[in-house]
């Protein structure tokens, strides 16, 4: 982080410096020792991105990308072993994509989303893994990444798509900027952000960190979009919202984050000078100073280095986007909402917006927990065979998640708050549960709550063994070089 010089901000422009190279030479040297190839396709690198994969499929509310995590877990260490191989021979391919229009909401447009087979992320993750480094219980096996990477992941006032380092992180560097008389702020996203990732500089940084061309090109082939469904995006005027080949990273993609970070790594190190503090998330950033007219200033320069990109942010005169929450400015005594939380001066409490999320989850969870029960009482069973006390617990881990989630608050009157409402929906699901079991079978008291009748297990036959099979493993030297078999 820069340290601000003895001149103060003004309100003239020509004080701030004009914008560079955007994505220039970097001086931490290259990766030349180790082969980063190599290291992406053995078993430690593999297993790992598999783990995390796998940890956040499980956790997606989407019953589909659930399920097929599952599905492939079964055969998890074999479908590892093809990816290896195939990444050995040069023949493994990001393909197979689709690409999901999502309505964000009445009124807020469509969120694109691609759905990429599960051997895609597994790569992507571990290309990741091997730019950014990652640890092991043993120091022999602990890698440090690349270092022009590890540079850009090191930056202060950038707190998204970091591991270790996050909302806290970005509240924190807020907080301190506060307490120094930092009290002018100006916030904003920028616009399209993912989609206006310049493609071309971003590989070009990665190709001259890393100096090795078999995982410069895997890297390039990773981050490009492949749409199987173009054609019908196209017809719907939808494709403008995906990346194409030149510009822009899909979002959601295990290296959609290192892209951005990477393509701003100018704009955090200019717009953190002059005694102007910049926190960014992504694509996302505050902009804190001693007072409006050196914010302003330097919300101004802000946008003229991101139009270099072709890049943008809201105007300061647009009325929509201040009410949606896009852009903000004033005095941060009177508070305003960043990371998820309203600030507001030193003080923090979940914004509204995140505060409505929250109670509709519970009330997603409430209605759905009543329309199984009813099903059960019927006699008929329920889609993914849940009731009472399956909604319980989803209702306890969703309340936990978020209590977790804004845990650095320090307005406990919010909680306090919210926690009587969630009494009440509580209430409301027992009351309905008891109302349907009252009178009713044991039976029937049984599938309402949600507890398994063992007299209503599916008969399933023995499984068909062949007459004759024979499996001869594949030695994988090349695989098992970086460690051993988990």
């Amino acid at each position: 982080m820069h340290t601000a010089p003895s001149e103060p901000w003004g309100s003239d422009l020509e004080l701030w410096p004009r914008a560079g190279a955007l994505i220039g030479p970097h001086t931490t040297g290259v990766q030349m020792v180790d082969d980063l190839y190599k290291r992406l396709r053995s078993r430690e690198v593999l297993h790992r991105s598999w783990a995390a994969v796998k940890q956040s499929g499980l956790a997606s509310p989407s019953e589909t990308t659930v399920t097929a995590i599952r599905r492939y877990d079964e055969t998890w260490l074999s479908n590892l072993e093809q990816i290896g191989k195939r990444l050995r021979g040069n023949t493994f391919r990001f393909d197979g994509e689709e690409g999901l229009t999502i309505p964000k909401g009445k009124g807020k447009g469509l969120r694109p989303v691609v759905m990429a087979p599960i051997a895609n992320r597994i790569v992507r993750r571990a290309i990741l893994e091997v730019l950014q480094g990652y640890g092991c219980d043993s120091s022999r096996k602990t890698w440090h990444g690349v270092p022009a990477v590890r540079q850009i992941m090191e930056t202060r006032t950038s707190v998204g798509g970091i591991k270790d380092r996050g909302v806290p992180h970005g509240l924190s560097l807020i907080d301190e900027a506060v307490r120094s008389g930092k009290t002018s702020f100006v916030r904003s996203d920028i616009k399209n952000f993912f989609t206006r990732i310049p493609l071309p500089e971003v590989n070009a940084f990665i190709a001259e960190a890393v100096a090795d061309r078999a995982f410069a090109d895997i890297f390039k082939a990773a981050l490009t979009t492949n749409l199987t469904n173009r054609a019908q995006l196209e017809e719907r005027k939808h494709f403008k919202l995906f990346p194409d080949d030149d510009v822009g990273v899909a979002q959601g993609s295990a290296l959609s984050a290192l892209a951005a970070n990477i393509a701003l790594r100018s704009f955090d190190k200019r717009m953190n000078d002059r005694g102007i503090v910049c926190v960014r998330y992504i694509d996302d950033f505050i902009m804190l100073g001693a007072s409006p007219a050196k914010v302003r200033a330097a919300y101004v320069a802000a946008r003229e280095h991101l139009a270099l990109m072709g890049m943008d942010v809201y105007d300061r005169t647009d009325d929509a986007a201040r009410h949606a929450g896009k852009f903000d400015e004033g005095n941060i005594y009177s508070g305003t909402d960043v990371l998820g939380y309203k600030v507001s001066e030193t003080s923090r409490q979940p914004s509204a917006a995140a505060i409505q999320a929250f109670r509709k989850k519970c009330d997603v969870i409430v209605e759905q927990a009543k329309k199984q029960m009813s099903l059960a009482a019927s006699g008929q069973s329920p889609p993914n065979g849940q009731g009472y006390h399956q909604a319980m617990v989803m209702l306890h881990k969703t309340v936990r998640g978020w209590s977790q989630a804004f845990r650095h608050t320090t307005a406990t009157q919010v909680f306090q708050s919210l926690d009587r409402e969630i009494d009440r929906r509580i209430e409301d699901m027992r009351a309905f549960a008891l109302t349907l079991t009252q009178g009713a079978t044991a039976q029937s008291r049984r599938r309402v709550m949600g507890i398994q009748l063992l007299g209503e297990t599916p008969s399933h036959p023995l499984p068909i063994i062949p007459a004759q099979q024979r499996h001869i493993p594949e030695r994988d030297d090349d695989l098992g070089d970086m460690a051993p078999a988990a």
